[in-house]
C-alpha cells in the first residue's frame, strides 16, 4: 500500500511517546507482547507510531549507531512491532531529531549555539533540552544511520521525526554555522536563508534515504505544517497537525490550519491528546465527550484521527486512558464508511498575504513568506460561527478560481504576480472581500478595482461606529466601540457605503484621559465603515475587524462581516436557519464515488469556570437543529450516520432544508444525489 493510502485509510491512529530518561531502572521490565496488542485492539487502533530514539538520545532497540536505554534488557521496539503486525496495525517509528539529550551532554560541540555564543539547552535551574545543530553534518549521518538500521531491520511503515523546527532567529551560531557563512557571518538575511538551505538540506537527505530503503514508507517531519509548507512537500507524505487543545494549542488552532493546508495533495492527520493538560501529562485523562469532540473536529475537515499518548517506563499501557480512547475509536470507527475519499466542499478563500515589502522580495525566505496571525485565526473564527466553507491560499498557487468569494484580511502586500491573478479572478465572476490595511502599498490599496481610495490612518483607536440599516440590521441603535486601528477611505463614484466611523473627544494618554477606559463617541468623521462597489463585486471594511475578533472577541466584529459577505456570497453552502449555535461547527464534504453531500455538526461545548485549561466534562443536547445545504438539486434521501435513520426534507430552489432531531457533540446528515 503506497504511503499517502495508508495515511488516509487508518482513522484510528495513537502516537506513543515514550521519552525515558536513563536514570529510569525498570525500562520494559512489565512488557507482555501479547497484552500490548490486545489492549490496542480492544480499543479499535489501527496505527500506532512506536519509539526509536526519544528526546534522551535513548534507543529501544540494539543499537550500534546509537545507544540503547542502560536498563532495557530486549528489543522493545522489535516486539512492539511483531505484536501489532499480527493483528494488522500499521507501525511508523519516531525518531527525534533537533532534541537528543545524550548527544547534547556528550557531544557539545554539535549543539547548536545562540547569538551570544551560549549553547541552546539547559542552565543549571532548568530541567530542559539540549537542542543539536542541524546543519552538522557529522550528527544528520548519525540520524540517518539510526534510520537505516530500523528501516533495514524491522517491517516499520515509516518514520516521523520529530522537532524540526528552526533555531532562534535568525539561526544557529555554532562555529560550523558560522564558517558556513563566511564574510556573511553578521548579515541577518543571509543567515536566516542558510537557516532554510539547511532545512532542506536534512530533510530532504533523510526522506530520500527513508524511500532508497523503503519505496512505499511515510514520511513526516514534526514542526514542518507550516502557512508554507508548499516548499517541502517532497519530503512529507502527508501533512500532521499536532494541536492538543488544553496543553497550549487552544481549541481554535487545529480548525484554523486544517483549513489553511488540507487542499494541497497529502492526507491530513489531526493529532491532539488523550492528557487532560500537554504531553506526559501521567494520570491526566481527558473526558470521553471531551475526545469525542476533538476527534469529530478532525473527521469533519477530511482529516483522520490520531491521540496522543505515552507508555509507562515498564512498558505496559494505561487501560483506563485505553478505555476511553476506545469509545471515542468505536464512534470513529462506526463512520469511516462516510469520511473515507471525503474531499471538503468550499465558497471562500482567505489570501494569505506576505505582511510586508521584505517578505515580498524573499529576503526572509528562511522563515516563510506568509504567517498565521490574529487576522488570519480571527477570519478562521469568524467563518466558522457563520458557517462559511473555506480554504487558506498562498499567492503562488493560483487556485482563486476555485472559490466564489475570496478574503483578504487586514493586513499583507500584493507582488504583480498576485495582482494578475486578482485581476483574473475578478474578470472570471469573482468577488473580494478586503479590510483596513489589506494591500496597502506606499499609501494606496493595490487591490485590483478597489471600491476605496486610501486617505489616511484613522487617528483615534479606538473609534466607534455607526453602523446604519445595513451592518446593523439586528442591531441596537448605538455607536458601536471599534477597538482596533482603521483606515479612512473614500469611496469611488457609484460605490454604496455603509455606516459612519465616529470620533472620540481625544485618544486616552497619559495626563489626558477621562474615566476607567476609551473616551467615549463625540462626532462623526464623514467616512464610511464599509463599501461595496457599485458592481457588487469588492467589498471593504474600515477596521481590523479579524484581527479585532480573535483578540476582543467583540461579536459585532462577526456581525459586521456577516451583512458584507450576504452581499458578495448571497446563496452560500450552509444557511443556519434556527438553534444552530455560533459554537456549533459545520462542514460539507463530498464523496464523489458515492455520490453523496457529508454534513458534519459538531458542537462545541466547554466548561470556562477555570483559571486555565477549558475542557469538556459533559454535553447538553441541542434539538431541531434545522440548516439549509446548498445542494442544487432535491437528494434521493438524506439520513443521518451511522445509524441510517431517514429525516425529511424540502427543497426550495437551490437549498435542501433539513431539521436534525438532536445534535450532542457530533451529528453526521448524508444527502444522497
Amino acid at each position: 500500500m503506497k504511503a499517502a493510502e495508508l495515511v488516509a485509510t487508518r482513522y484510528r491512529q495513537i502516537h506513543l511517546d515514550f521519552h525515558t530518561a536513563p536514570q529510569i531502572p525498570d525500562v520494559g521490565a512489565d512488557f507482555d507482547a501479547d497484552t500490548f496488542a490486545e489492549t490496542l485492539v480492544e480499543a479499535r487502533v489501527n496505527w500506532i507510531t512506536l519509539f526509536g530514539k526519544c528526546h534522551h538520545g535513548m534507543s529501544y532497540y540494539p543499537t550500534k549507531a546509537g545507544v540503547m536505554h542502560p536498563s532495557l534488557k530486549f528489543d522493545l521496539l522489535g516486539e512492539q512491532i511483531e505484536a501489532c503486525k499480527r493483528k494488522g496495525i500499521a507501525t511508523p517509528v519516531y525518531i527525534s531529531i533537533r532534541v537528543d539529550q545524550h548527544m547534547g551532554m556528550t557531544r557539545p560541540d554539535l549543539v547548536a549555539r545562540l547569538e551570544d555564543g551560549r549553547l541552546w539547552g539547559p542552565n543549571a535551574n532548568q530541567a530542559s533540552w539540549y537542542q543539536m545543530c542541524l546543519g552538522n553534518k557529522e550528527y544528520i549521518d548519525y540520524v540517518a544511520a539510526q534510520t537505516e538500521e530500523v528501516l533495514k531491520n524491522y517491517d516499520a511503515d515509516g518514520i516521523f521525526y520529530d522537532m524540526c523546527y528552526y533555531p532562534p532567529d535568525p539561526g544557529c551560531f555554532c562555529e560550523n554555522c558560522l564558517a558556513r557563512l563566511g564574510d556573511a557571518r553578521h548579515d541577518v538575511v543571509a543567515h536566516r536563508r542558510q537557516t532554510f538551505e539547511i532545512l532542506r538540506e536534512y530533510t530532504t537527505r533523510l526522506s530520500q534515504l527513508c524511500y532508497s530503503l523503503r519505496p512505499n514508507a511515510t514520511t513526516f517531519f514534526n514542526s514542518r505544517v507550516t502557512a508554507n509548507v508548499h516548499r517541502e512537500l517532497d519530503t512529507l507524505t502527508h501533512l500532521e497537525i499536532e494541536s492538543l487543545t488544553t496543553g497550549g494549542w487552544g481549541y481554535l488552532f487545529f480548525p484554523c490550519w486544517a483549513r489553511v493546508v488540507r487542499s494541497y495533495p497529502r492526507p491530513l492527520q489531526g493529532m491532539t491528546a488523550r492528557f487532560h493538560k500537554s504531553w506526559a501529562d501521567f494520570g491526566g485523562l481527558k473526558t470521553i465527550p471531551q475526545l469525542q469532540y476533538e476527534a469529530a473536529s478532525i473527521v469533519a475537515t477530511g482529516g483522520v484521527v490520531n491521540i496522543g499518548d505515552q507508555l509507562h517506563p515498564r512498558g505496559t499501557l494505561d487501560r483506563g486512558a485505553y478505555q476511553v480512547m476506545g469509545e471515542v475509536f468505536k464512534r470513529v470507527e462506526a463512520i469511516e464508511e462516510y469520511c473515507l475519499g471525503a474531499e471538503p466542499l468550499t465558497d471562500i478563500g482567505v489570501l494569505l498575504l506576505p505582511e510586508n515589502e521584505e517578505a515580498l522580495s524573499g529576503e526572509t525566505d528562511s522563515r516563510g513568506l506568509v504567517k498565521i496571525d490574529g487576522s488570519i485565526e480571527g477570519t478562521a473564527a469568524i467563518l466558522a460561527a457563520l458557517k462559511h466553507q473555506w480554504n487558506g491560499e498562498t499567492p503562488d498557487r493560483d487556485n482563486l478560481n476555485r472559490y466564489k468569494v475570496v478574503i483578504l484580511p487586514d493586513r499583507g502586500v500584493l507582488d504583480a504576480g498576485t495582482k494578475a491573478q486578482l485581476s483574473a479572478y475578478l474578470a472570471q465572476g469573482g468577488k473580494i472581500l478586503f479590510s483596513h490595511e489589506a494591500t496597502l502599498s506606499e499609501g494606496a490599496f493595490t487591490v485590483p478595482n478597489s471600491p476605496v481610495k486610501y486617505v489616511a490612518p484613522c487617528p483615534w483607536v479606538p473609534s466607534y461606529m455607526r453602523l446604519g440599516d445595513k451592518l446593523g440590521a439586528g442591531q441596537p441603535d448605538t455607536e458601536f466601540v471599534n477597538y482596533k486601528p482603521g483606515s479612512h477611505v473614500e469611496p469611488i463614484e457609484g460605490a454604496q457605503t455603509f455606516g459612519e466611523v465616529w470620533q472620540s473627544y481625544f485618544n486616552r494618554a497619559p495626563g489626558k484621559f477621562s474615566s476607567h477606559n476609551q473616551t467615549p463617541a463625540d462626532k462623526p468623521t464623514g467616512y464610511p465603515i464599509g463599501v461595496l462597489s457599485a458592481e457588487g463585486t469588492m467589498g471593504y471594511l474600515y477596521a481590523a475587524v479579524f484581527k479585532g475578533y480573535r483578540e476582543d472577541a467583540f461579536y459585532l466584529y462577526k456581525e459586521i462581516v456577516a451583512r458584507m459577505l450576504e452581499s458578495l456570497l448571497p446563496e452560500p453552502l450552509i444557511k443556519p436557519i434556527q438553534n444552530v449555535p455560533a459554537s456549533m461547527e459545520i462542514d460539507v464534504l463530498r464523496q464523489a464515488e458515492q455520490n453523496r453531500l457529508v454534513v458534519h455538526l459538531v458542537a462545541f461545548q466547554p466548561t470556562r469556570r477555570t483559571a486555565t485549561n477549558e475542557y469538556i466534562e459533559d454535553t447538553i443536547p441541542i434539538p431541531n437543529v434545522e440548516f439549509a445545504l446548498r445542494t442544487g438539486t432535491a437528494p434521493k434521501r438524506v439520513f443521518l450516520a451511522p445509524t441510517g435513520e431517514e429525516i425529511p426534507f424540502r427543497q426550495e430552489r437551490n437549498y435542501c432544508t433539513v431539521t436534525v432531531p438532536t445534535v450532542l457533540t457530533h451529528q453526521i446528515v448524508v444527502f444522497e444525489e
